[in-house]
């Protein structure tokens, strides 16, 4: 069995910690979000794409810090070491960041009326629309990979 696989019973880290993951997410958002945003700017104009873009944009950025701290948190269970207080406010300051920042664009969003709001939601779950398409990809693969569905 390969470094990533799950044994029958059990499940581990390993399993869940896949260093193509983010490549491929980062891949899926890409194909989703360009013509998504081209759609945007077609459609609603330059504030709709825009607001796209500009969510689209923070989606990441929300997601890099939140999968930042999660590996920080596996980290620091993984050493026999304790966590510095310092690293742990540190992860704790930015997980908190990550709804500011989300918080205040919206903020703006709704206020200044610079970004059109629907296109600014949809950018924001660019993110999440590429782990669903990572979902269904995985489970495809599994089905094609699993002696019981399918070929070996």
């Amino acid at each position: 069995m390969g470094r990533n696989e799950i044994h029958r019973g059990s499940l581990s880290v390993a399993a869940l910690t896949d260093e193509g993951l983010e490549r491929r997410l980062w891949k899926i958002s890409l194909a989703l979000g360009i013509p998504a945003c081209l759609a945007a700017l077609i459609l609603g104009g330059l504030d709709s794409g825009l607001g796209f873009l500009a969510g689209a944009v923070l989606s990441w950025i929300n997601f890099r810090w939140l999968k930042q701290g999660v590996d920080r948190l596996l980290e620091s269970a993984r050493s026999a070491r304790p966590t510095p207080k310092r690293a742990a406010h540190g992860a704790i300051f930015n997980y908190f960041l990550r709804y500011a920042l989300i918080g205040l664009s919206l903020y703006a969003t709704f206020r200044i009326d610079i970004l059109e709001v629907f296109g600014f939601f949809s950018g924001l779950l660019l993110v999440v629309a590429a782990v669903l398409v990572e979902c269904v990809l995985q489970v495809v693969k599994g089905w094609k990979e699993d002696p019981c569905h399918g070929t070996p």
